[in-house]
């Protein structure tokens, strides 16, 4: 019988790494577990700090809310209009950010 660690997650090639997001023009977010905030991300800062080959599968960052000491995970989306992915593949933070608070985007 098959377990949850016997089952490989199938990622597009382009979720890979932040050089070959940032050569689609990918889409990224980051969003805290505790507050929920949705902040985007610019792919051209993180592939300057850390080279286009680093990957944002698994990756966690403090949230920059003032107040708040949560962790942020990253979502992908290939194109305005498309569905976001989560890029988290760990089964322990797939469900440690299950519970995560409701999205939180600014308000106009």
């Amino acid at each position: 019988m098959e377990t949850e660690a016997d089952i490989i997650s199938l990622w597009p090639r382009w979720m890979d790494s932040a050089g070959t997001m940032l050569a689609m023009n990918a889409l990224v977010r980051s969003r805290c577990g505790t507050c929920g905030t949705l902040l985007r991300v610019e792919l051209e800062d993180v592939v300057a700090r850390f080279g286009p080959g680093h990957s944002l599968i698994d990756r966690l960052e403090r949230c920059r809310m003032v107040g708040c000491v949560g962790s942020t995970f990253y979502l992908a989306s290939r194109t305005y209009g498309r569905a976001w992915t989560a890029l988290l593949r760990d089964p322990a933070l797939v469900t440690s950010f299950e519970a995560a608070a409701p999205p939180r985007a600014a308000l106009r």
